[in-house]
């Protein structure tokens, strides 16, 4: 792990593309993203299995949300309930990496026999796994093999902008997922302090169950 600055992360693109490609960089094999404009069960069969979900949130500036840096001592492991020490949950401890921890907070969490996640983001999953949710935010945004290949899909002005305006200036996105674990459905949010469990499932399966909750649409 790298002791460089995590600030220099930047803003990548929301594109399914980009976020395959992204996710393929760091050495994940059988997995792709798709962008969905609907839940609705018969435009979305063709896709089956879906290993989980990632919203994109408008982030309104009257609600005064905002991607703060929690202290490594806010929330530790032992804390949680134990219903949620079998989760691999990171915290969002910098700004623009919001969509990247997303993905890595679900891949880390899937139990599928089609997908390899690759050396670097096992030997990661190892390294950090017994560490509390925020140290392991701090890891991974100290990892420069992960950051690299993160800033790598941004466009050169993005820094830029973010330098000039602030992130509070302008328009905030942020991204939260949800996955499947042990028959339950789970909100994985790294501006959170913990999981947000939806409930069981049951036989319908997990995304008829995501439905049924209906994951707010903005903040």
């Amino acid at each position: 792990m790298a002791s460089n600055s995590a600030g220099d992360w930047c803003l990548i693109e929301s594109d399914p593309g980009v976020f395959t490609e992204l996710i393929t960089g760091f050495g994940v094999v059988g997995v792709q993203v798709e962008e969905l404009y609907t839940l609705d069960e018969s435009s979305i069969k063709h896709l089956d299995p879906i290993l989980g979900l990632v919203f994109l949130f408008k982030v309104e500036k009257s609600e005064g949300k905002k991607e703060t840096k929690p202290e490594p001592t806010e929330m530790a492991l032992g804390d949680l309930d134990a219903k949620y020490c079998n989760i691999y949950f990171a915290r969002q401890v910098i700004t623009n990496a919001c969509a990247t921890i997303a993905m890595i907070n679900i891949l880390l969490n899937l139990d599928h026999k089609g997908v390899l996640l690759g050396d670097q983001l096992r030997n990661f999953k190892e390294f950090s796994g017994s560490f509390d949710c925020v140290t392991r935010g701090l890891a991974l945004s100290n990892c420069s093999s992960v950051r690299n290949v993160h800033n790598s899909f941004a466009r050169q002005t993005m820094f830029e902008l973010e330098d000039k305006r602030g992130l509070e200036e302008e328009d905030s996105f942020h991204f939260v997922g949800f996955v499947p674990i042990d028959g339950r459905v789970y909100e994985l949010d790294g501006l959170q302090t913990t999981p947000v469990d939806h409930g069981e499932y049951g036989d319908a399966g997990w995304m008829d169950r995501n439905r049924s909750c209906r994951p707010r649409g903005s903040w």
